[in-house]
C-alpha cells in the first residue's frame, strides 16, 4: 500500500505519507496485463540468493516446486535445469570461454611441470576433438614401477559427450598412479592411434611393458600398431562381467 498527499502551493509535488511494503499477493500476479514467466535466468537468479557461491544446488524437479512455491509460477523440468546450468556457469564461466582458455592452460601447464607432454587436435572445421596431457612428475616416477599400463575409457555425460581416457599403473602401496589421459570423440580406430601416439612419445615401447584393457577391437588394434614389442593382456574383471552378460538360465554371478 502507498499513499500520498498533494504538497501545498505546487503544481507536481507530492508527500508519501503511508508506505506499507507487506506483499499480500505472490509475485508472480503483481501485473494485472503480464503474467510473469518463468524463464532460466529467473531460476539463476533465485539460485544465486539461496546458494550464493555453491556449485552443488538442488535437483530441477525440486527447484521446479522451489519457484512455484516462491513465485507462484510453473516451470517445465528443462526449464529448471537450464537454470541450474547457468547458475553454475556465472560462478565458474561456460565451456566456450574454457576451451577458449584451453591453450593458455596447457601452455602453463608444461612451464610449470618440466617434462609435461600436452597436445590439443581439432577437426576440419577448427575445432576440438582431442586432448591429451601427461605430467612429467608421473611419467619420471613411473621408471621406478612395475611396467604394467591399464587403460579405460569411461564416457562424459555432458553437452560435447565423448569419452575420457586414462592411462594408470600400480605404486608400491598398490595405489592407482595417474600416467595420462584424454578427451576423445568415441573410442575408434583414428582416436585411440592418436592417444597411444602420444603415449609412445613419453613411455616408449619395449618389452617390459604389459598392457591391461578390455576387449574393445580399436584399442585391441592401437596397441599392436603402436606398441608392437609389448605385450597386451585382458582384465579379468571386464572378462566376468562379459560372461555374465551372456549367461542365461545359469546364477549369472557364479558364472562371472
Amino acid at each position: 500500500k502507498l499513499r500520498a498527499a498533494k504538497v501545498r502551493n505546487t503544481p507536481y509535488s507530492f508527500s508519501i505519507r503511508t508506505h506499507n511494503k507487506m506483499h499480500t499477493c505472490s509475485r508472480a500476479s503483481e501485473g494485472t496485463s503480464k503474467k510473469r514467466k518463468g524463464t532460466p535466468e529467473l531460476v539463476a537468479a533465485m539460485l544465486h540468493e539461496d546458494y550464493p557461491g555453491l556449485m552443488e544446488t538442488p535437483t530441477p524437479k525440486t527447484i521446479q516446486n522451489l519457484v512455484q512455491t516462491k513465485f507462484g509460477v510453473k516451470i517445465s523440468y528443462s526449464t529448471a535445469l537450464r537454470g541450474k546450468n547457468l547458475h553454475i556457469y556465472d560462478l565458474r564461466g561456460n565451456p566456450e570461454d574454457s576451451y577458449k582458455k584451453l591453450y593458455c592452460y596447457l601452455h602453463m601447464l608444461e612451464k610449470v611441470n618440466p617434462g609435461t607432454r600436452t597436445s590439443v587436435k581439432l577437426n576440419g572445421a577448427g575445432q576440438f576433438l582431442y586432448l591429451f596431457i601427461a605430467l612429467g612428475a608421473a611419467i619420471e616416477g613411473f621408471q621406478c614401477m612395475r611396467k604394467v599400463i591399464a587403460v579405460d575409457a569411461t564416457h562424459l555425460k555432458n553437452g560435447y559427450r565423448g569419452v575420457l581416457v586414462f592411462a594408470s599403473a600400480q605404486d608400491p602401496n598398490r595405489h592407482n598412479y595417474p600416467l595420462a589421459f584424454a578427451v576423445l570423440d568415441s573410442e575408434n580406430n583414428d582416436s585411440w592411434n592418436w592417444f597411444f601416439e602420444l603415449l609412445n612419445s613419453v613411455i616408449p615401447d619395449s618389452s617390459e611393458l604389459v598392457f591391461m584393457t578390455d576387449r574393445n577391437e580399436s584399442l585391441i588394434n592401437a596397441v599392436a600398431t603402436v606398441y608392437p614389442s609389448a605385450h597386451h593382456g585382458y582384465c579379468v574383471w571386464h572378462l566376468s562381467q562379459n560372461v555374465k552378460d551372456h549367461a542365461f538360465n545359469v546364477n549369472k554371478d557364479v558364472v562371472a
